[in-house]
């Protein structure tokens, strides 16, 4: 694949160089070091900590031809450093985004292929770039903005299937959906931002009926001076794949505040309902309200330790997240911050040790602690540190561990993004 890939590369260098068209080609490594012990979930008492090693590396390539057609190919390699003996032949090299994109009429475009969904507060989707593969959608996307781009429309919508068939088949790619249907609206205005957002997920069953799984919401961002203030509320509704139904809701709020010219405060919330350990228990009860963040940036907004909606954990009897955050930017180069958590179930847990089920809800604190440093623009240094103090009822809804050990997760990432050749 990898000769391919060179080989389309060459060949858009080859047309630019007539002059016909504007082409980029860039790339991106980023290393990731990083000490486990507690990450994700709580350690055992004999459990040690490991120390890795990750490495995302890209190919990109842009084109825009003298129509002002657009394309783009970005082909990635993922590894654990020692995932493969110097002498494999094992391909690592996939397709990450190729896409393409031209104007149906004035103000109109089309995207189609495989490409990145970002909206809003990245709660529902977003390409989940801390995740070592991130994630891209096989989607047409339909963008129609005003002439003075205020107000923006998308549509988008996409078929999967395991393979080219001939006749109707089960759809067998785990945690994915069969059918996908977005409708996205967002209007700008001097120091208000509003969308509206609507995805369906059409979930296939065993005997290939599908089941649609809605989330529909609104975003919002209102400035008042130098204060920022942002929210969301999003509902889902429908059927899931485990054919329940669906009820279940999130809330988000948050202040941003600066305190001075470098140092600057949030505070907020972010909620999402859950199922009772009751109900959970009661197999006459078939419905779920326990909200999923789909491909949110989760890294981003339930604790960097990632012990919540990470790793396909969800969390059934939902969660509360109290936070606030302070970041000093020292200089254009250097800055530094620090996130406090306050975390809680909505509903209660059940023990599976004990068969029982507990009404206490607190789950614990997290903090976390970054300094980035960019000595150059394509140059990025990243360090964080993020330790969790675990109650009993996390030990409980994890299921395994012990809330005395210490959880602690450290990284330093290095990110470098240089373009070679642009004209």
């Amino acid at each position: 694949m990898i000769k391919k890939a060179l080989l389309i590369i060459v060949k858009l260098m080859l047309i630019q160089q007539v002059g016909i068209a504007q082409f980029k080609l860039s790339a991106e490594f980023r290393p990731r070091a990083e000490f486990r012990d507690g990450y994700q979930t709580l350690s055992e008492p004999d459990e040690k900590g490991v120390f890795l090693i990750t490495q995302r590396t890209r190919l990109n390539a842009s084109f825009k031809d003298k129509n002002k057609i657009e394309s783009f190919l970005s082909f990635q390699d993922i590894r654990t450093w020692g995932q493969f003996n110097l002498n494999t032949t094992a391909s690592t090299v996939n397709l990450y985004q190729a896409w393409l994109k031209f104007n149906v009429v004035d103000r109109l475009s089309l995207k189609l292929g495989r490409q990145e969904f970002e909206y809003d507060d990245l709660k529902i989707l977003s390409n989940s770039t801390w995740r070592l593969q991130a994630r891209t959608h096989d989607a047409a996307l339909l963008q129609w903005q005003s002439a003075d781009s205020s107000f923006q429309v998308h549509l988008a919508g996409g078929v999967n299937n395991d393979q080219q068939v001939l006749f109707q088949t089960l759809y067998t790619t785990s945690n994915y959906y069969k059918n996908m249907g977005m409708i996205w609206l967002n209007k700008k205005l001097t120091n208000t931002e509003l969308s509206f957002l609507f995805l369906d997920l059409g979930q296939q069953l065993a005997d290939t009926s599908i089941n649609h799984f809605k989330t529909i919401g609104i975003y919002g961002v209102q400035k008042f001076g130098d204060l920022k203030l942002t929210g969301s509320f999003y509902l889902q509704r429908g059927k899931n794949q485990s054919d329940q139904n669906v009820e279940a809701s999130m809330v988000a709020l948050q202040l941003e505040v600066p305190l001075s010219q470098k140092t600057s405060f949030t505070g907020g919330f972010d909620i999402l309902s859950g199922t009772s350990a009751e109900n959970q228990q009661d197999p006459t009860f078939n419905e779920t309200n326990s909200f999923i963040p789909l491909y949110a940036r989760r890294h981003r907004y339930f604790g960097v330790q990632d012990m919540f909606y990470a790793g396909g954990f969800n969390v059934p009897g939902g969660l509360a997240d109290y936070f606030v955050k302070f970041k000093h930017t020292v200089n254009a180069k250097l800055n530094t911050a620090i996130h406090l958590h306050s975390f809680s179930t909505r509903e209660s847990i059940f023990d599976a040790t004990t068969s029982s089920i507990t009404g206490e809800k607190h789950l614990g604190y997290e903090v976390d602690a970054f300094i980035n440093y960019s000595p150059y623009n394509d140059l990025r240094l990243g360090f964080g540190y993020t330790q969790f103090f675990a109650t009993e009822s996390m030990r409980i809804l994890k299921q395994r561990g012990d809330e005395g050990e210490m959880a602690h997760f450290a990284y330093l990432q290095l990110s470098y993004t240089p373009t070679f050749f642009s004209k």
